[in-house]
């Protein structure tokens, strides 16, 4: 155990603490919200200014590798044909 006082010790929680704090939107509010978002977004989707995702372009990392592929591949080559011409 430590020897410190608890910083905690002069923290009182009434009405006045537990009202100060955030406040949060209710159930309503957040729907209603999220009702608004989907509204917009079928908008801009309909307007052509949101892609639905059937066009959208994949990430492909062998394109990224595929050079350093050929370069090993060619490094390799030409270590086995080196070690070849010099026995």
């Amino acid at each position: 155990m430590t020897t410190e006082p608890d910083p905690f010790d002069d923290l009182t929680l009434d009405d006045d603490f537990v009202s100060g704090g955030v406040k949060e939107p209710t159930a309503d509010e957040r729907l209603q919200k999220a009702r608004r978002i989907a509204r917009s977004n079928d908008q801009l989707r309909a307007s052509g200014e949101i892609s639905d995702g059937s066009g959208k372009p994949r990430f492909h990392r062998v394109k990224k590798s595929a050079p350093w592929i050929i370069i090993g591949i060619v490094a390799a080559s030409a270590i086995v044909v080196v070690a070849l011409i010099a026995r």
